[in-house]
């Protein structure tokens, strides 16, 4: 390492938190060229769709089809994937978008890429991904069951031996013992919670596959978090420092999907390991490198005028039924927001959303009521600019705070109201467009066919936003060393893509 202050990070690299420019080598020129700096000059993204996010990429980085070029060619064989609780097929998604995107390009040698089984407990899920993607090998139905070499698979009805010749993968281990919302969480590592269960089980598979090079893991934001359930230490520090010592190069970070371009915000927590045998640059200067050409993926979000022009038709939404409670605890919570707010100008907001006679229960009306006097107070003309109001969370919560032209996060049974000249409930591929979901997708992978309203909602964002999935395999695609193997030491090449 030379003599640059801002190189000089200790024994291990830091992690990366949203809003931080990755490892800031700006800084030193010699750091610019040698680690590739990231510009920070966003760049908008234009297409709402997985596959338009891999093209762009591909358009706008003119290294990045040459330096994955070079590792397909030495590579001579199918590229093995695996994945373990990425919901709807997402990794699969992303893995099959870059290669045909890849693919399609003159002059590149082909890169194939297979995916040898899936992984997802939920029923619903492995019916659905059994009809999307018949190309898939195998779906299994029990993680525990994969760990230990042996399990259940959906298709056949039988127990098989999982197949561990594997080059990479992605994990998205469950988050509940560490959600916010848990109110009785478990420690990291302890496997008879659901957190630790998924954690240990990711760590096995790990461990039975000798040629494993590469691994991307997601998990909820609180990963960054100093909780007393684990002696104060981060669950992120715990899981890099696992991946350490099966000798992995290690690069977190906690990232937002629309720091990638979908309009929404999902804070996220995205790590990158890399074998150190089969990563072109060793040491801190790999987890440097493989760090920098992630958050190189980063972009603008994509405004909310350009992605609902992408939509074909607005389908009116149903009417939703009204609950009557014996209580009205909402009620109780808005009177005492009014005396803070003012009950007249609070009125006159709920007039308001009453004029547009939207589908809207008693008291969506009335959240819809607060989030409108809030953004009008900060300026925004909600009649001319389209903003989404998420209708069925709680008074305060219904609209991003920090930026109000994001969408909050999308679940399953959510309700989204859109702004603008016409104000609307937003439809089901509405919803998916601003997970990054677009209409190729829609259509390739017979979502709205096979998919329920509910499931549909949650298809791709909720949890494992592709996008971040698409940075993460694009930098290992580029960061690879092929031709090496695990077992062998680390050639000293310098990373053959420049951001």
């Amino acid at each position: 390492m030379h003599g640059c202050k801002r190189a000089r990070l200790g024994p291990f690299v830091r992690t990366s938190e949203i809003g931080d420019p990755g490892f800031d080598l700006g800084g030193c020129e010699q750091c610019q060229v040698k680690h590739g700096a990231e510009n920070l000059q966003k760049p908008p993204m234009s297409v709402p769709s997985v596959e338009g996010f891999a093209r762009w990429n591909f358009e706008r980085k003119a290294d990045l089809a040459g330096a994955i070029s070079a590792n397909a060619a030495a590579q001579g064989r199918p590229l093995r994937l695996f994945s373990m609780y990425t919901g709807w097929g997402t990794a699969e998604m992303v893995a099959n978008s870059v290669g045909r995107v890849f693919n399609a390009l003159k002059g590149s040698n082909a890169l194939q890429v297979e995916v040898a089984w899936m992984c997802e407990s939920n029923l619903d899920k492995c019916r659905y991904l059994a009809e999307a993607f018949k190309e898939v090998q195998h779906i299994f139905t029990d993680a525990t069951e994969v760990a230990s070499g042996c399990a259940w698979e959906y298709r056949t009805g039988r127990r098989l031996l999982v197949p561990m010749d594997l080059d990479g993968g992605f994990v998205g281990y469950p988050c509940v013992d560490l959600s916010s919302l848990n109110t009785g969480p478990g420690q990291f590592k302890d496997a008879s919670t659901a957190t630790g269960k998924g954690y240990a089980n990711m760590l096995k598979v790990v461990d039975k596959c000798d040629r494993l090079s590469f691994l991307g893991v997601e998990n909820s934001g609180n990963m960054w978090h100093k909780r007393k359930e684990d002696q104060f230490e981060r669950p992120i520090d715990i899981q890099d420092a696992a991946f350490r010592e099966r000798g992995f190069l290690a690069s977190s970070h906690r990232v937002s999907a629309h720091e990638f371009g979908p309009p929404q915000s999902r804070t996220r927590s995205w790590s990158l390991y890399m074998r150190k045998a089969c990563s072109r640059a060793d040491g801190l200067e790999g987890e440097v490198a493989l760090s920098n050409l992630f958050l190189s993926f980063r972009c603008e979000a994509l405004s909310l005028p350009k992605l609902l022009a992408e939509i074909p038709g607005f389908r009116k939404a149903p009417a939703p039924s009204e609950k009557v409670g014996k209580s009205a605890k909402w009620m109780q919570q808005f009177a005492e927001i009014a005396k803070r707010l003012g009950q007249e100008q609070l009125d006159l907001k709920v007039q308001e959303v009453l004029s547009m006679d939207l589908p809207l229960t008693s008291r969506e009306v009335h959240v819809v009521a607060i989030a409108v006097h809030e953004l009008q107070a900060r300026g925004v003309d909600l009649r001319k600019e389209p903003v989404v109001i998420q209708v069925d969370q709680g008074f305060g919560r219904s609209w991003h705070r920090s930026d109000h032209r994001i969408a909050p996060c999308i679940i399953p049974k959510g309700k989204y109201l859109l702004t603008g000249p016409t104000w609307r409930l937003m439809d089901k591929q509405e919803k998916c467009f601003l997970q990054g979901v677009g209409p190729q997708e829609i259509r390739a992978y017979r979502m709205e066919e096979l998919l329920s309203e509910n499931q549909l909602n949650d298809m791709a964002g909720n949890a494992f936003t592709a996008q971040i999935c698409m940075a993460a395999y694009l930098s290992f695609l580029v960061c690879w060393n092929s031709g090496a193997r695990p077992g062998m030491e680390a050639k000293q090449e310098p990373v053959g893509f420049r951001v």
